[in-house]
């Protein structure tokens, strides 16, 4: 069963951790040993890899085999191959030890929960204080029937919807950053039509946007993914009339031409382009993607600026920011090992959980494969880079320490920019709503008819935004989802669990 998440569109990544031991409650001792030493655990970890293949032999490895008396062995699969291969091990009973997944409500991998092929870690994770210090959303986000089966790969909660805003035009045509939906309207269309970079020419947009973001809809107070009804229940975003109000502005926009015209099939990368092209002048995205882009766009006009703002009020004074999930993907124990490998998986995971440990892993060794600048970035040597280390490929077998500002920062970034960035994190983190029905298990029927009604949700959506379809064709949807007696089963369903949930 998957995880409720209606309207979002996410790319599914599928991590996968194996730690395959050899030990027998570590009572065995190393053959020839002469100081008597246990022996150390074995350890195989599979996983996946954006980029190069890393070797097991990297100092970093070397000093936690040393430090916790293991012995690791990755394995790194190609990610555009990762799914296969998974499914692969799973289909010949042969996963490892620990195994990193994507969505607890895999349904092979629930299936297998109910059929005990992994530990239960309710009753352990409470000895690893930096496991059990992630944050709350996280760990009950990732429980499967009230239990933790996973340790969550720990993601910040917020700063990864902003608006990233050339904060240069804004001054150029006398304007300040959009506080309400209004004022954003007339920001739009003064970066279209007033020549907002002085060339003379009309080409630039208000605003690029790689298809139908959720935010669209969150922004204007509809729910993130979810909302919760007068009764105490449960409906998507889909239904309220705040979703209707956004598909309202943003079809008004795109008619006029205040959105980059190729907005359905634009892809993320195309987005950033655009923006250090200087052809848009506002995008959603990271906070820290504004020094990061703008680091780019001065490259080639030096006087460009671009700033991280907080979305707009809605129409009822309201700001409606999303927040995510605490997590992308988790760590699952197979039965297989013994409580005693259990636990010294755990004791890797906890090491590696820190920030010192996790830089280790993602990074080296410190002052050779990488260095600290004086404002606290890490900067990695040539040595470190020819070495595969990186975030992409050493950093996916571990699941991370927690830092609530990471999407605010970043290398080479001034102490000012980064100041300002965490302060906008925890002006949005006060007023940032979870998806209510986070932690949920789906119902059947939307197993099973699910991903037609998401498809059509999408498409309805997206030719409403770009007007080839009409408000009347949104309505008519919307009424045949309510007069679909399947969909209205799956509503109650979640709200049931949702009313159990709040009720414990």
């Amino acid at each position: 069963m998957k995880k409720s998440s209606f309207g979002i569109t996410l790319l599914t990544l599928v991590l996968t951790t194996s730690l395959i031991g050899c030990s027998n409650g570590g009572e065995a001792k190393s053959a020839g040993n002469k100081e008597g030493k246990q022996k150390p655990v074995d350890i195989n970890i599979g996983t996946m890899t954006y980029g190069e293949s890393p070797s097991s032999d990297l100092e970093s490895v070397q000093q936690l085999n040393e430090k916790l008396n293991v012995k690791l062995s990755i394995d790194f699969y190609p990610i555009n191959s990762y799914k296969e291969k998974l499914n692969a091990l799973l289909a010949s009973k042969s996963l490892p030890d620990v195994i990193l997944i994507e969505d607890i409500n895999d349904p092979a991998f629930s299936t297998a929960i109910e059929q005990g092929a992994f530990w239960d870690l309710t009753p352990f994770l409470q000895d690893y204080p930096n496991l059990a210090g992630y944050p709350e959303n996280a760990i009950e986000n990732i429980k499967f029937k009230g239990k933790s089966y996973g340790i969550p790969r720990v993601r910040p909660l917020d700063g990864h919807e902003s608006l990233i805003i050339r904060q240069d035009w804004l001054d150029k045509v006398g304007l300040k950053a959009p506080t309400t939906m209004d004022e954003l309207y007339k920001v739009l269309e003064a970066f279209t039509k007033n020549d907002p970079d002085g060339n003379g020419k009309n080409d630039t947009f208000g605003m690029v946007q790689a298809s139908v973001s959720p935010y669209m809809m969150t922004m204007f107070g509809a729910g993130t993914a979810w909302k919760e009804t007068a009764e105490g229940g449960l409906e998507p975003y889909w239904l309220t009339a705040e979703a209707r109000e956004a598909l309202e502005f943003w079809s008004k926009a795109y008619g006029d031409g205040l959105i980059t015209p190729d907005l359905p099939v634009m892809k993320p990368s195309q987005v950033k382009e655009m923006m250090i092209q200087g052809k848009a002048g506002i995008s959603f995205g990271n906070i820290n993607e504004a020094f990061i882009f703008g680091q780019e766009l001065q490259k080639m006009k030096p006087e460009a600026e671009l700033k991280a703002y907080e979305i707009p009020a809605a129409t009822d004074g309201k700001k409606y920011n999303e927040q995510a999930y605490g997590y992308y993907g988790l760590f699952l124990v197979s039965k297989k090992v013994s409580e005693d490998k259990l636990k010294k998986i755990l004791e890797v995971y906890n090491e590696t959980a820190t920030e010192e440990g996790y830089n280790l892993v993602t990074y080296g060794i410190k002052d050779k494969d990488y260095t600290v600048s004086e404002d606290g970035s890490i900067v990695q040597t040539d040595e470190g880079k020819k070495k595969a280390y990186g975030t992409a490929t050493t950093a996916q077998w571990i699941s991370g320490y927690f830092n609530k500002y990471q999407r605010a920062e970043g290398p080479g970034m001034p102490a000012e920019v980064r100041n300002y960035n965490r302060q906008l994190v925890d002006t949005i983190s006060a007023s940032s709503i979870k998806n209510p029905a986070a932690g949920l298990p789906t119902t059947e029927v939307w197993m099973e008819k699910g991903g037609d009604w998401q498809k059509k949700f999408v498409d309805m959506y997206t030719n409403v935004v770009i007007r080839k379809a009409s408000m009347e064709d949104w309505d008519k949807f919307i009424s045949g989802l309510k007069a679909d007696a399947s969909f209205q089963q799956h509503l109650k369903e979640t709200s049931d669990s949702y009313k159990a949930l709040a009720s414990k």
